[in-house]
């Protein structure tokens, strides 16, 4: 089975929504999280045997935040061991993005939903991070210890 065609049948049995983005090798859908909404895009190189999902935040970082955001994010990626954040500079779009680069070696659903549910949960733990510090209204290290502190 293509790494395509495993993606959707997980997707389907799980009972996510989605749609192929035209003229890319991609799969597009909404997720609600606790902390909000946000689309997610699967990006699928079969050729390659290459999973690549991106939840990218409903709002773009504003210029005026973009530095401080890059330090929020490098921290928020310092202790990940899964994933991570990524931000455009150009444009303040923020994504966390998880990938899995399998060749030859082929897919199961249990791992490809692994990789979504990781990306998902932790976008949002840290989208309380990422709104507060785009806006202005936190520091890095009080948008870190918020995110952080869900686990205690």
């Amino acid at each position: 089975m293509s790494l395509r065609a495993m993606a959707e049948a997980m997707l389907q049995e799980d009972g996510w929504q989605y749609a192929p983005v035209e003229g890319q090798s991609t799969l597009a859908m909404g997720f609600r999280g606790r902390n909000g909404s946000w689309m997610c895009y699967a990006h699928i190189d079969d050729e390659r045997g290459v999973l690549v999902i991106y939840s990218v935040t409903a709002k773009a970082v504003p210029e005026v935040t973009r530095q401080v955001m890059a330090d929020f994010l490098t921290r928020a990626n310092f202790g990940l061991v899964i994933g991570n954040f990524e931000m455009d500079f150009s444009d303040g779009e923020t994504r966390f993005k998880t990938s899995v680069e399998l060749g030859q070696t082929e897919a199961t659903a249990v791992l490809l939903r692994k990789l979504l549910h990781v990306n998902v949960a932790t976008l949002d733990r840290y989208l309380p991070g990422i709104e507060g510090v785009a806006e202005g209204q936190l520091h890095p290290i009080e948008a870190i210890a918020l995110c952080e502190q869900q686990d205690s």
